[in-house]
């Protein structure tokens, strides 16, 4: 044994957040190292109203101070050998993860550890520092890191030191950021690359002429001079100025998603068999502006939206001859992808989570479809929908079976990923509106609208251009105008007829 070492770690199920400490039969083992464990993406913490509890053995060779970072919210807990340990005040500045330091004697501890559920998507994770190991190397042998852990050390040395409670500070922020740490693969080139032939017949096992270097087609140009022959060289060779393509379909795949159509009819393919663009030097100029202003995306998108072409009517002109809008004598004018949709009715009800990153979300879907499409020792047999704020995240985070997509997104035309997608195609359907109607989460984007039209103006006639400002970015025409206020009409005198359907739609406290 080195100077400590923790061993014998066991997980327990999620239960109730006030719930005392389970069991060691109940609980799981858990695989980790010496420093602890940290559970990957694909592992997190359960919700704000549940806890896990972890349990591990540490065998210490002398007196030292750890620092133990572990995730969870307010409502976590340390136990020492049974006793509970106090955390400090600034243990958990981000509510996700805690940070304290434990001065240990000789000797072997049970360490529990109460991991409180949080509002936010964390990984479940627990680490262990040493602030002083080894046998005391002379100090200017010490890395900076190692240094400052000694600094910090309350069995230390410095405890005196007037810059020891800084070092302390910075300390606990370094294990604070230690604990966000996501561990991932890394490609590399080897020291010497393998030799490489051209195959006969492309077999592997017929190797022939030469030894061949790495080279681009010859028809796109050359490697820079001073560009590695690796990677990084063809990375170079992507985004060098002498590039004949990158810029070009880069901002021809922009005017595709913002116009419906490119510069180029045919985004995947810009060879000789691909249609020549219909406005070349207005694709160069893009494609030069693009290169010098950084490859900043934002810069286009706004360079393009704020253009006269794009924000023309979108209305027939009878006095141009171009039925499918080559020459863009009008504005772009066709449906949103399922993506966007979902995503424009989630903020536009005020409904949107907007928390970044994380594991998959599995919101409202029709049972049975993933049973009916998988294996029997599959995982993924039986969908179970999470019944947090996380059903209301961004479509990009929604879970995809890619035998059996969200059903909503296959519906609006969504690929599915089985084959890259350039262009995606776009029907509009009857069974389109029909899921629109009565999706469950459409339904509470409808119920929350409603809730936020009321609130937020006075009479309908103010509320139905706010919904049409919100939703469509424009007022509503005179014949659109006179659609709804019938139609709102209409069902309001139904709904007042029948309160038991009013119920059954918006729940028991609703009122027409």
């Amino acid at each position: 044994m080195g100077v400590w070492e923790a061993d014998q770690w066991k997980l327990s199920k999620p239960q109730a957040v006030h719930a005392g400490p389970p069991s060691l039969e109940t609980m799981d083992d858990l695989k980790a190292d010496a420093h602890g464990f940290a559970a990957g993406s694909r592992s997190t913490l359960p919700s704000l109203d549940q806890a896990q509890w972890v349990r591990f053995e540490l065998k210490t060779a002398l007196q030292q101070t750890l620092w133990i970072t572990f995730s969870g919210g307010p409502a976590s807990q340390l136990y020492l050998d049974g006793n509970a340990v106090a955390l400090e005040p600034d243990a958990s500045p981000d509510l996700r993860h805690l940070a304290l330091s434990l001065t240990l004697q000789k000797g072997d501890h049970e360490l529990l550890i109460k991991m409180a559920g949080t509002e936010v998507l964390t990984e479940r994770k627990v680490r262990i520092h040493s602030t002083w190991e080894g046998e005391d190397p002379r100090w200017h042998e010490l890395s900076p890191e190692k240094q400052l852990e000694g600094l910090a050390d309350r069995q230390g040395p410095f405890v005196e030191d007037p810059h020891y409670e800084q070092a302390r500070s910075l300390a606990h922020d370094m294990a604070m950021g230690k604990a966000n740490f996501t561990t991932t693969l890394v490609a590399t080139d080897l020291d010497k690359p393998r030799e490489t032939r051209l195959l006969h017949r492309g077999e592997y096992d017929q190797p022939t002429g030469e030894a061949l270097a790495p080279e681009v087609l010859s028809i796109m140009g050359e490697l820079p001079k001073d560009a590695p022959r690796n990677r990084l060289g063809l990375a170079q060779w992507l985004t060098s100025e002498e590039h004949p393509l990158t810029a070009r379909v880069l901002v021809n795949q922009l005017w595709l998603r913002l116009f419906g159509e490119g510069l180029v009819r045919t985004p995947e393919d810009f060879g000789l068999q691909g249609q020549q663009p219909t406005h070349p030097e207005l694709l160069d100029w893009l494609a030069v502006q693009f290169q010098e202003s950084g490859w900043d995306l934002q810069h286009m998108i706004r360079l393009v939206m704020t253009s006269r072409t794009f924000r023309q009517d979108a209305s027939w002109r009878s006095e141009v001859a171009d039925p499918e809008n080559k020459l863009f004598a009008r504005g772009p004018s066709y449906r949103l992808d399922a993506e966007v949709l979902r995503d424009m009715g989630l903020w536009a009800s005020q409904m949107l989570d907007e928390h970044m990153g994380g594991e998959g979300v599995k919101p409202y879907q029709p049972a049975g479809m993933w049973s009916a499409m998988a294996h029997p020792a599959s995982n993924t047999k039986k969908y179970e929908r999470d019944l947090s704020q996380r059903v209301y995240r961004r479509s990009l985070y929604v879970y995809w079976k890619r035998t059996s997509p969200h059903p909503m997104m296959t519906l609006f035309d969504a690929p599915s990923r089985e084959a890259s997608c350039i262009r995606r195609s776009r029907t509009n359907t009857p069974l389109q509106s029909l899921g629109l109607l009565n999706e469950n989460q459409r339904m509470e984007m409808a119920r929350s609208m409603g809730r936020r039209l009321m609130a937020e103006r006075l009479s309908d006639g103010e509320r139905l251009d706010y919904l049409f400002t919100l939703l469509a970015s424009r007022p509503a025409q005179d014949s659109e105008r006179e659609a709804c206020m019938r139609l709102l009409h209409d069902i309001r005198q139904r709904y007042q007829q029948t309160p038991k359907d009013v119920e059954a739609l918006l729940g028991p406290e609703a009122t027409v």
